[in-house]
């Protein structure tokens, strides 16, 4: 199988390069793009940081912050009908910056086949409905429904829709091939799209086996994305799995510096400063900042009523 990564990312260049460097350390033969979903003014600081170890890199141009964190498919449907539909590949990758992955690919995805797309704890939407905000608050809920009655309309739609969650997708090229060619709604959200283009288009379907719970239970945990809820992997829990011959070689979220190489133990070091000096400075000026407004405030309310 001849397999590509398209890397996606937005922020953070010093994580970004030592990721692509660990998914190369890893994958020396597979080819790594990117797919560049910050602000396009930082585009070229990105472009020279990481071109050493990529193939090419897309910016995705004229959409929102959150448009690009909302919607991947739709991004990777660009970077396609633009620029990927060239490339010779069986199947796509799509690995998000803060997805650290110790093994090689083909171990890795070794129960996926060639022609099924890969898809990370994916589930009948139903068990999740009540929890997942994709399928329980408004707007999403609506527009949810919205795009089934769409895809009932225009494909006869019928089966039970799948929810999974979004980091660690492998798509397959024929998926990619039908799926650029048909007019996509910009409904609910990439977790919900792929798996229902995915039935409407008849692949099958599996589990990449990376997470465990939708959502988290208790502490200890390998992979989740309840980023705003739960703190990133610890490295010492990826060092207890490492250890295990049968643990864990996947994890999610993962936002520092892997040790690569010498220079990484300085590059953390100075990100950790980086990150020290950047709480303080907001531990400090925030109240500062609060009292100046409160007293300017105070001030417009004297003289407005002297």
């Amino acid at each position: 199988m001849k397999r590509i990564i398209v890397f996606r990312f937005h922020a953070h260049p010093t994580i970004c390069e030592n990721r692509v460097r660990c998914l190369k350390q890893f994958n020396p033969a597979v080819k790594i793009y990117g797919l560049f979903g910050g602000p396009e003014k930082d585009y070229r600081k990105f472009h020279k940081k990481l071109m050493p170890w990529l193939e090419h890199c897309y910016c995705i141009k004229d959409k929102t912050e959150r448009w690009k964190w909302q919607n991947g498919d739709l991004a990777l449907r660009m970077w396609y009908t633009e620029f990927g539909s060239t490339l010779s590949f069986d199947m796509l990758h799509l690995i998000e910056w803060d997805l650290l992955m110790l093994d090689s690919l083909d171990n890795i995805y070794k129960d996926i086949p060639i022609n099924a797309i890969g898809l990370t704890s994916i589930v009948p939407l139903q068990e999740v409905a009540g929890r997942w905000i994709w399928a329980a608050e408004e707007p999403y809920k609506s527009e949810l429904d919205s795009l089934l009655a769409w895809a009932h309309e225009q494909f006869g739609y019928s089966m039970k829709p799948y929810g999974a969650q979004g980091p660690g997708i492998c798509l397959p090229r024929q998926f990619l091939e039908a799926y650029s060619s048909i007019e996509i709604p910009e409904l609910c959200n990439d977790e919900v799209r792929i798996s229902l283009f995915g039935q409407i288009l008849g692949f099958t379907m599996y589990d990449t086996h990376f997470c465990n719970h939708w959502f988290p239970q208790g502490a200890r945990q390998t992979f989740h994305c309840q980023t705003q809820t739960y703190p990133a992997i610890s490295p010492s829990t990826i060092k207890e799995e490492l250890a295990r011959p049968a643990g864990k070689r996947v994890f999610h979220p993962f936002r520092t510096i892997v040790m690569l190489n010498r220079m990484d133990y300085a590059r953390r070091f100075f990100i950790t400063v980086q990150h020290i000096v950047r709480s303080m400075a907001k531990r400090v000026l925030d109240p500062l900042f609060g009292r100046f407004v409160h007293q300017r405030r105070h001030s417009s309310y004297v003289k407005g009523t002297s």
